[in-house]
């Protein structure tokens, strides 16, 4: 209700008793519920004043079960985009630090990632998990702590922007040179090279995005028609 702005920023949420009523839960589940809240700065509380929805710009947005719950809420674009832009920033430059810092266990480490994904083939959803694990194989082999926690943050985002891009036919296999040739760069240790290679991974990322998100846009557009035509 707080994703979707039921409950908007400055609202007093109701009564602990009231809540416990409204969710058919006890009293105790819903001081749970309320402290992790808390805890991702979606809600404070003031003596007297009750709980209410702080503004979105002290939520804690990268806390990946955060991030799991307002990708399920509020799959649009625009958030699509937000995510993209923040893979961006951190994964071209962590590319370049990985090529030049990365062991060769490291980068075997990655390399059967790629295996994994080049040997799922068509299949969409046994190539999503070697593809979130090259990804943070080159997080991991930055040897940055807080780019490697960074990346155990976004695996949710990741997730999102796979599968939104893949469900475009043939997408997984399409990008799958692209991969390569990240991979190809860090191997030669050439920190120009995998960041490039990764802007253009990128773009073909961000190109299929927009693709998948006009498609079920158009898709909606279609069914709202339909229950339109039903009602008359």
């Amino acid at each position: 209700m707080i994703l979707t702005g039921v409950w908007r920023e400055g609202t007093t949420l109701p009564r602990e008793i009231e809540l416990a009523s409204r969710f058919d839960v006890s009293r105790a589940s819903i001081r749970e519920a309320l402290s992790l809240l808390k805890a991702k700065g979606l809600i404070a509380s003031k003596q007297k004043a009750g709980t209410h929805v702080r503004a979105r710009f002290d939520w804690n947005m990268l806390d990946e079960e955060l991030l799991n719950w307002t990708l399920s809420a509020l799959p649009t674009q625009e958030f699509a985009k937000q995510i993209l832009e923040v893979r961006r920033i951190v994964e071209p430059e962590a590319c370049a630090i990985c090529a030049v810092r990365g062991t060769d266990e490291d980068f075997a480490r990655i390399e059967r990632a790629y295996r994994g994904m080049d040997a799922a083939g068509m299949d969409r959803v046994a190539y999503a998990e070697p593809d979130l694990q090259f990804h943070r194989g080159i997080l991991i082999a930055t040897g940055n702590d807080f780019l490697i926690a960074f990346g155990a943050t976004v695996a949710a985002a990741l997730r999102m922007s796979f599968d939104l891009s893949s469900t475009n036919p043939g997408a997984p296999r399409k990008s799958l040179p692209y991969h390569r040739a990240v991979l190809d760069e860090i191997w030669a240790r050439n920190a120009d090279g995998a960041r490039q290679a990764m802007h253009k991974l990128m773009d073909l990322t961000e190109q299929n995005i927009v693709t998948a998100m006009s498609r079920q846009k158009k898709k909606d557009a279609e069914d709202e028609t339909v229950r339109t035509r039903r009602t008359r």
